[in-house]
């Protein structure tokens, strides 16, 4: 029996199911927006926000997502689990450990809270990269939503400014949008993620110009306005990237990869010097001021850095808890976080003001080598989908590099309380679904077919090896 042609096997294989595309993007809009927009009605008139987190609506949208985004994973369970083999371990990890921070957790009910965002989040990512096969189905999912969010927040301001612009006395804040995200350290960080998705659709024609050329004008509208001059630096350095990525010659390709991982070390180096982690690395910030006209810290941020570095020292291995250490509102005098308003004469600032240094507060020395680890592992992962498809690697490496920069001042590494990182969840699972289908498209080209689905969920056609009896007219030939 011959085997069975090319031709044969590619109309035996099943079309792409899609039968969840409809839910995965529902949930995906209905989760950005949450994290953007404040689920408050008075906001609207007013731009204020009431500190509370009880709000029954929230509640049930955030259990529907969580509800939607299971039924996904356990009618698509045996891909989901090849999906999870492939993600990031170092993610995985961090989720175990932040989970089992509530056990040493100086306040296990917010910690609580939080995880179940964290849970909500991580299940709508690999529901996502589960119910997909489009290698392009990141950008595809979370760039309209985004960007509808900045074309709001552009009207936002405009129609109703009292609202959508701040008005308070501080310098860096007076006069800067927020639009339709409660900060401008809010509105920045997004705006650089639209900023990267519309030039890499422009230079990778996935749209047209015009509109790419669009997206481009409103996300530097957005980011130019808010005033965030670290989300103008991560931009600048991750279009620069996204560049040197997709139109480097092809005798430069060898080289993107010692440019990209020296340029994400540098970044890293840099982070750890702030943080002295490591005595005597302080001597690479020096250039940093004449480069940025600004200090060591972006904003005058040493203060806070030193506080919360030196109440980090108290629990090094594990830390506080995760979220815990920060609260919404001012904390009591009970409370261990109040400490920081008497170190800074009376000012409470609400986070550490950069990713790293929250992370180690929360989870310790642990918690820190896990995000160094999610951070290496991700970079290897988005250099073998750049391996595999170009403009799809550049896309990821570049998202990693924005990343990576803004949380130098900006506490958005594995922070369930920000947009970014819903971005880079389901940026981490649709790297390990591509990786996946790679996979199962290699095996199929070196191994017979076989009667199960392959891992990227399709069927792949009967085939038979067994060797046949012979007929009447087998030993003709001999």
């Amino acid at each position: 029996m011959r085997p069975p042609t090319a031709t044969a096997v590619k109309a035996e294989v099943r079309p792409q199911d899609k039968s969840y595309s409809i839910l995965t993007t529902a949930i995906t809009w209905l989760l950005i927006v949450m994290m953007s927009t404040p689920m408050d009605p008075s906001y609207f008139f007013t731009g204020r926000v009431a500190i509370s987190d009880a709000n029954p609506v929230t509640r049930v949208l955030w259990l529907c997502m969580f509800a939607a985004a299971l039924v996904i994973i356990l009618s698509r369970v045996t891909v989901a689990l090849r999906v999870l083999r492939h993600t990031n371990v170092f993610l995985l990890l961090f989720v175990g450990l932040a989970t089992l921070s509530v056990a040493w957790s100086i306040d296990a009910q917010q910690t609580s809270v939080r995880l179940f965002r964290l849970m909500v989040m991580c299940s709508v990512a690999v529901a996502v990269a589960s119910a997909g096969c489009d290698a392009r189905r990141f950008q595809g999912l979370v760039r309209p939503p985004l960007t509808a969010l900045l074309v709001g927040s552009i009207l936002f301001c405009l129609l109703n400014p009292a609202a959508g612009i701040h008005h308070e006395p501080s310098p860096e804040l007076l006069n800067a949008w927020h639009g339709l995200f409660q900060t401008k350290n809010d509105l920045g960080p997004a705006a650089a993620f639209g900023f990267i998705f519309w030039t890499h659709a422009w230079m990778s024609r996935e749209r047209g110009r015009w509109r790419a050329f669009a997206g481009v004008l409103v996300a530097a509208i957005c980011l130019v306005m808010s005033r965030s001059s670290t989300s103008v630096i991560a931009t600048t350095l991750s279009v620069m990237a996204l560049l040197l990525l997709m139109r480097s010659p092809g005798s430069m390709r060898r080289s993107v990869k010692l440019l990209s991982s020296a340029l994400i070390l540098l970044i890293l180096l840099y982070s750890l010097a702030m943080l002295k982690v490591v005595p005597g690395l302080d001597i690479i910030l020096s250039p940093i001021p004449m480069i940025t006209g600004k200090d060591l810290t972006f904003s005058n941020r040493s203060e806070i850095w030193a506080a919360v570095l030196d109440h980090a020292r108290i629990r090094p291995l594990l830390g506080s808890g995760y979220s815990a250490y920060w609260i919404v509102g001012i904390p009591a005098h009970n409370q261990e976080s109040y400490y920081i308003i008497s170190r800074l004469h009376g000012f409470y600032p609400g986070s550490a003001h950069n990713g790293y240094l929250q992370i180690m507060n929360d989870l310790g020395a642990v918690g820190l080598i896990c995000l160094l680890g999610y951070v290496a592992v991700y970079f290897r992962q988005s250099m073998r989908v750049y391996v595999l498809n170009r403009a799809q690697g550049a896309l990821f490496l570049s998202v990693l590099l924005q990343q990576a920069t803004i949380n130098l001042s900006e506490p958005l590494w594995l922070n369930v309380q920000v947009l970014d990182f819903v971005l880079m969840t389901i940026a981490t699972t649709c790297i390990a679904r591509i990786l996946l289908d790679a996979r199962a498209a290699t095996q199929r080209a070196v191994t017979p077919a076989a009667t199960s689905p392959d891992e990227s969920g399709l069927q792949r056609p009967r085939q038979s090896w067994r060797p046949q009896r012979p007929g009447p007219n087998h030993f003709r030939r001999f």
